[in-house]
């Protein structure tokens, strides 16, 4: 199993860009696997400011810092208005761009 950590300079939750003081999405990749799998990954968000977010799933975009996107649907797991906590409802658009090097 493979895991890491991708910091986000920017995220966006249903299209719209919220304001963050830090934002990482960990993925996980298992043995004999290519990919994620729908749950293998998960986000975590703070907000500068209070966001109130309802539990369901949201469509979730995470941008690094290098440019480099991750998005997919992803059900809210935890929040408590600043700290948000999101796992993976499907698959991980963007993990197959990354490269050995962004493993850590």
């Amino acid at each position: 199993m493979r895991s890491w950590r991708v910091l986000a300079q920017s995220i966006a939750i249903d299209g719209v860009d919220v304001a963050v003081t830090y934002a990482d999405v960990f993925v996980v990749i298992r043995e004999g696997e290519d990919g994620p799998g729908p749950t293998d990954w998960e986000a975590t968000v703070r907000t500068e400011a209070r966001q109130h977010l309802q539990p369901g799933t949201y469509g979730f975009r995470a941008v690094a810092p290098d440019g480099h996107a991750l998005e997919g649907q992803a059900m809210l797991r935890f929040s408590d208005g600043q700290r948000h906590l999101f796992r993976g409802d499907g698959p991980l658009v963007g993990a197959d761009g990354l490269r050995p090097d962004d493993l850590g």
